[in-house]
């Protein structure tokens, strides 16, 4: 409907231009016969003339400008999603904020674990796998029972030595009492010290076999 009353509109105003044209053409094209003194049918044969043409073109060239113009609508169309809003109160223009970025998805967990590698006195090489399979690990000089049994082959390991304790990212180890004794980078660790946190340490000694600590 709104669209309907405006093009009846935008019509009667290009008429009512056209018409206004048309008479001031008219007017002009009489002035000009009538000073270059044409006679007759052939003075009114130039005005009728130059009125068709008047009355064609005109109506064009304003239709071809309202067509190109810029309407309100135009403005409302064209405005960028993050138009300014005018601040409270001074009138100052505040951008608006753009929309925030969904947070980043969320870290897998670390799969990684542990690996305890070295040499027997016998020149025998040994490496021992630790992950989060299981919560504890056993350091034996005995043949492996369980599945959680880490056999270290040697008459100075005892049977069971220690016992490893997986939290997480974090690996514990805890001294059961073995004669060998257990050393942590060199230092001695006892059964009464508890658990200790070896999560950033680089060699256990059991007995008389030193092994690197390595994350894989």
């Amino acid at each position: 409907m709104g669209t309907g009353l405006a093009v009846l509109g935008l019509a009667g105003l290009t008429s009512a231009f056209a018409f206004v044209a048309l008479v001031l053409a008219a007017w002009m094209a009489w002035r000009i016969v009538e000073k270059a003194g044409l006679p007759g049918w052939t003075g009114l044969g130039a005005v009728l003339l130059t009125l068709t043409a008047v009355g064609t073109i005109v109506p064009l060239i304003l239709l071809w400008i309202f067509a190109f113009m810029r309407w309100p609508r135009d403005e409302l169309a064209l405005a960028p999603a993050s138009r300014t809003a005018a601040g409270s109160g001074a009138g100052n223009a505040t951008a608006v904020a753009p929309a925030a970025l969904p947070p980043p998805p969320k870290a897998l967990a670390d799969g990684r674990g542990w690996t305890l590698a070295g040499k027997l006195a016998d020149g025998t090489a040994v490496s021992l796998s630790i992950d989060e399979s299981s919560p504890t690990w056993m350091l034996t000089g005995a043949a492996a029972a369980q599945p959680t049994d880490l056999s270290v082959p040697d008459p100075s390991v005892g049977q069971p030595h220690a016992r490893l304790m997986v939290a997480g990212a974090r690996l514990g180890l805890a001294d059961l009492g073995s004669a060998g004794g257990t050393l942590v980078d060199g230092a001695r660790l006892l059964p009464e010290h508890g658990p200790r946190d070896i999560t950033s340490v680089r060699t256990i000694r059991l007995g008389g076999v030193e092994l690197a600590l390595s994350r894989v």
